[in-house]
């Protein structure tokens, strides 16, 4: 049986994707532009349009003691000493440093494009709840805008501790940065939870596919789940203040403290459990390596 060369195949690649460039051209003449690819894409999932021009949507909101966020979105949950860094909004791009000069406490940013669809905000009892919906952006994209379909949405927090902090994604990273609370938990299927310079009375941060960048002061029970993806774990406080439960199914466990030798286990599993206390480290992640760094007593 003959068999195609490796030249064939290219060309028969390349013949593919120029007829899938013809035809998404031929269906974008035919639909009027955006504007008709717009409306075409409401009707077809696997069709996206343009989201429009970056757009910025801030609003003062009243005052909370809580944030409860959902939906398709990267969500940013900052303190004072990052959403005053004008330079620190513009390094994430997220807002310019003449939009950041405007930031007040209190604040929530929508970043996205004209077209997109917006979140929801409203504060009840004390709760800051946002809920940014479930747009599915795979398929073909027409859009030539460098925006988002799905928004980057900035709350500044206020100085006070937060009494619980809860957020739950199929698609979108939580970013903690510079913020205090009581109790937290944030479940993602696909996106990754960052953390930097936090206060956490208990924890629980899961991901189904992606990372756990933790950083700051962990207090009380800090669980961190990974099925796909690594979890890295920064505390301010000493070794002995934490009992450890951790364990990498397929992935080493790396021990770090201040004046000593890291310690690696490369078992497959890889399991550690100490006790200690009064602070406990729980850690798990089916395909990825855990990596666990302490201060000085």
């Amino acid at each position: 049986m003959r068999t195609l060369s490796n030249l064939a195949k290219f060309f028969i690649i390349c013949a593919a994707v120029f007829f899938v460039g013809l035809v998404c051209t031929i269906i974008g003449v035919a639909a009027g532009g955006f504007e008709g690819i717009n409306k075409i894409a409401e009707k077809y999932d696997w069709i996206q349009g343009d989201p429009g021009e970056r757009t910025v949507i801030s609003q003062t909101v009243e005052d909370f003691q809580s944030v409860a966020v959902t939906g398709y979105a990267d969500y940013w949950i900052v303190g004072r000493d990052f959403y005053k860094s004008e330079k620190w909004l513009a390094d994430q791009d997220l807002l310019t440093e003449k939009e950041a000069a405007l930031i007040e406490p209190n604040q929530v940013s929508i970043i996205c494009g004209e077209n997109a669809d917006k979140p929801e905000i409203k504060v009840e009892k004390g709760v800051l709840t946002i809920d940014a919906g479930a747009k599915d952006v795979s398929g073909i994209s027409f859009s030539t805008s460098d925006a988002p379909w799905n928004p980057e949405v900035l709350i500044c927090v206020p100085d006070e501790v937060l009494e619980s902090l809860t957020a739950s994604s199929e698609i979108g990273d939580i970013n903690c940065l510079g913020v205090a609370w009581k109790n937290a938990r944030i479940e993602l299927n696909t996106g990754n939870v960052n953390m930097e310079g936090v206060r956490s009375g208990g924890l629980v941060a899961e991901t189904d596919t992606g990372d756990a960048n933790l950083q700051g002061k962990f207090m009380e029970r800090l669980q961190a789940k990974t099925d796909t993806g690594d979890i890295e774990i920064d505390t301010t406080l000493a070794k002995a203040e934490y009992g450890l439960d951790l364990k990498a199914d397929s992935g080493e466990i790396t021990i770090s403290e201040p004046g000593q030798d890291d310690r690696e286990i490369d078992e497959a599993p890889a399991i550690v459990k100490e006790a200690g206390g009064p602070h406990t480290i729980i850690a798990s992640t089916d395909t990825g390596e855990i990596i666990l760094s302490f201060q000085s007593d």
